[in-house]
């Protein structure tokens, strides 16, 4: 076939030792762009595979299994890969052969790699035909680095965030079928592990999830800073400590004069969930709300848990740059206003590609804030602060990156090798808030449903088909047997029923 490292990479990718700092981060970017076509070549030629299977499969009429398991028995097997992974992989081939043509033709490109593209495959699922081309076209305007200085894409969280935005836009009942579906496969399980542990995964509503996730920090957060666990297995330990009923986390200091409170008084407040929508989307109109945390969700999904909610109105901070100073600006510490405005409008922390949530997040100035002279320093206002995870917080002021705040409230960051980056908005302002889009003909089934409808019929004609098989031969073997001959039998003298 052909050898990968000298007829596609070329030499430069044979490491010599003397490359530089700057170099290696060309070189790795590269070479994952590389990755990306190599995998979009592959998802390319295991999709021709399955369409070739399913060909033969219909043509031979053959019942005893399908052609997605005939395939994935020999992509499996191809592969070195469980049933499941090759069924993925087949899954998102077709899909890029039969749907994404936009999503394929980027990754072929090496602008989108296997992670992403599986993101906006599982978001685009339920999206009828006739609007896939519109929806996949805005997404990747959104999706792709822009054609700016230091332009990044979008990964994670905030890609998905995106693809909802847009969806909830151009197609709603897709969005509200995906979550009617999710809604249907909620679930916990535990599994055994290694070493003697066991993992815990489950799928439950977002607002439950960051509920339940704000009150294992909060737990994890009770004990004095002499207690010698790590975070992580602070939280681990208050799951333990809510199965058992225990409203708190016992600190380990072992101290006598340990402050943490240990009254054992009931905790009966609910962690505080975070939504953020229009009066219009609470009114019941369509624009998609931002859950703290967890990003988009749709109106409907808004309003359900508004419905036992506290509203408040959000108060938008004075315009520095119009109006007076207010003596605010002057403190350290912004004010209640302030404080919920810039977590609203940030979303997550503001570093590259990062999803903690923004109440999660240290509010930070941009400029440095001068506590023995605030007047000379950076104020406490809306332009000069932005929202960071301490792990980036820490970051920022390790001197490593060299960090620029633009008027779009979008950052660019230097990196120690001199690469520069341009940061990209999430929360509820993010993206384009543009009109609906009219509705297109009746509801169709997507062409997963199609492709269960059509495993679905297969099998029970399969079934009948078994059935019917084994009752004729029941009725043969019974026709060339010969009838035994049976003795009359002697009750005496016992009264019915004998």
């Amino acid at each position: 076939m052909f050898n990968p490292t000298t007829e596609l990479f070329g030499i430069s990718a044979q490491l010599t030792g003397t490359e530089t700092d700057c170099a290696l981060v060309d070189l790795m970017t590269d070479l994952h762009a590389c990755e990306a076509m190599l995998v979009e070549r592959k998802l390319a030629v295991i999709a021709e595979f399955f369409s070739r299977r399913s060909t033969e499969h219909a043509a031979s009429g053959a019942w005893s299994s399908t052609a997605h398991e005939l395939a994935e028995s020999e992509v499996g097997a191809s592969l070195t890969m469980g049933r499941a992974a090759a069924g993925k992989l087949i899954g998102l081939g077709f899909s890029l052969k039969t749907r994404l043509h936009r999503t394929r033709a980027a990754m072929a490109r090496g602008e989108l790699d296997l992670y992403r593209v599986g993101l906006i495959d599982s978001a685009t699922a339920n999206v009828k035909d006739e609007l896939i081309d519109e929806v996949e076209r805005l997404l990747l305007e959104q999706v792709l680095a822009p054609p700016v200085a230091g332009g990044t894409g979008l990964t994670g969280r905030r890609l998905t965030a995106a693809i909802d935005r847009i969806v909830a836009m151009v197609d709603p009942e897709g969005m509200r079928e995906r979550r009617r579906r999710a809604l249907t496969d909620r679930f916990v399980g535990v599994s055994a592990a290694e070493d003697g542990m066991a993992k815990i995964l489950g799928s439950i509503p977002a607002e439950q999830a960051r509920a339940f996730d704000g009150r294992l920090r909060e737990l994890a957060m009770s004990v004095c800073r002499n207690d010698s666990r790590t975070y992580e297995q602070r939280r681990a330990d208050a799951l333990f400590e809510l199965t058992n009923g225990s409203p708190f986390l016992p600190c380990n200091c072992d101290r006598d004069d340990c402050p943490q409170d240990r009254s054992g008084g009931v905790v009966v407040r609910r962690p505080v969930v975070h939504v953020v929508m229009t009066d219009s989307t609470l009114r019941g109109g369509g624009e998609p709300a931002h859950l703290d945390g967890y990003g988009v969700i749709s109106a409907e999904h808004a309003r359900d848990i508004a419905q036992d909610a506290v509203i408040r109105n959000v108060r938008v901070p004075a315009d520095t740059a119009t109006e007076q100073v207010p003596g605010s600006a002057y403190v350290y510490r912004p004010g209640s206003v302030l404080d919920t405005w810039l977590r609203i409008i940030a979303g997550s922390c503001q570093w590259l590609h990062c999803d903690v949530p923004a109440w999660n997040s240290d509010l930070d100035h941009n400029e440095p804030f001068h506590h023995g002279d605030p007047e000379r320093g950076g104020k406490t206002v809306e332009s000069n602060m932005s929202a960071f995870c301490r792990n980036h917080h820490r970051l920022k002021h390790s001197d490593r990156w060299r960090f620029a705040s633009n008027e779009d409230r979008t950052m660019s960051l230097t990196s120690p090798t001199g690469h520069c980056y341009r940061t990209r908005p999430a929360g509820l302002i993010a993206g384009p808030h543009g009109p609906m889009p009219p509705q297109y003909g009746q509801d169709r089934r997507t062409q997963a449903e199609n492709k269960a409808a059509r495993i679905q019929s297969e099998r029970n004609r399969q079934r009948r088909r078994i059935q019917k098989r084994a009752e004729e031969h029941v009725q043969c073997k019974r026709r060339k047997s010969p009838r035994a001959h049976r003795e009359p039998i002697d009750y005496g003298d016992d009264p019915p029923p004998f």
